[in-house]
């Protein structure tokens, strides 16, 4: 499950590298950093989500959480186009 989101992530990134073509108004530093920021931020959310449900015995709790972790995993690539267009 965590390979289909890594490459789900790695797919997100090829999609970004290509739309940087389109958009000619930011840098693709920019949009990788833009669409990392977003996956992580619902991250985040879900996360937030776990911590205020009921105990941990609860199923929509496990999903949430495997959720969290999945997004966590796409942000991966998108974070390391970040790292090599930025500095290189």
């Amino acid at each position: 499950m965590f390979l289909k989101s890594l490459l789900a992530g790695v797919a997100l990134a090829v999609a970004v590298f290509l739309a940087s073509f389109l958009i000619p108004d930011y840098t693709v530093s920019t949009l990788y950093s833009i669409v990392t920021t977003i996956i992580v931020f619902a991250s985040i959310i879900l996360s937030a989500f776990v911590s205020f449900g009921g105990r941990s015995g609860n199923p929509s709790r496990k999903n949430q959480l495997r959720w969290s972790i999945l997004l966590l995993v796409a942000a991966i690539p998108s974070f390391i186009g970040f790292i090599v267009t930025f500095y290189f």
